[in-house]
């Protein structure tokens, strides 16, 4: 006999915004790949040695010769993205399978996700990367609202006392 609650709609919802933000992350990590130069110039343009070197000798050249260290974006995003994508993954199926623990971590993460995002945006990054970030500020505001709604809480609760009668 299977008797698992049926998870509410604020539940399903909140798990659905976790695959938009993956999908809004995988997003970003492409276009830091594709969008490298700019992120250099935009990068340069905020640093003085290089704003110099970029002014006398280009961005090319800031570039491929790296006469000062030029910050490798797609490398650390990638990393990033996928510890993120695998804990956020990981951390679903118990969020989802009613472990209010699994919720706070998510939560955790979802903030900490914020304000890195709000960090990026402080950089101003290219044009594409700040619409992208307020995107993801929107879902992760959603993603809140909807982990801590009354029906999750209900749901997680129901679960525990499930559990703890068997």
């Amino acid at each position: 006999m299977d008797d698992r609650l049926e998870r509410p709609r604020a539940l399903r919802l909140c798990l659905q915004l976790h695959l938009v933000l993956l999908a809004l992350g995988t997003l970003t990590v492409v276009l830091t790949a594709v969008l490298r130069d700019d992120l250099v110039l935009n990068w340069a343009r905020g640093h003085r040695s290089a704003g110099e070197i970029l002014e006398r000798q280009g961005l090319d050249y800031l570039i491929e010769e790296q006469p000062i260290a030029v910050p490798q974006f797609f490398p650390v995003a990638a990393v990033l993205f996928v510890v993120m994508a695998m804990l956020i993954g990981v951390l679903m199926v118990f969020f989802r399978n009613g472990h209010h623990w699994a919720r706070v971590c998510l939560a955790v993460l979802v903030v900490m996700t914020a304000v890195a995002t709000l960090s990026g945006i402080r950089v101003e990054p290219p044009q594409v990367f700040v619409v992208l970030s307020y995107l993801s500020l929107v879902v992760e505001v959603a993603i809140l609202v909807t982990m801590f709604h009354p029906d999750t809480d209900r749901y997680l609760s129901a679960t525990r006392e499930r559990i703890a009668a068997s």
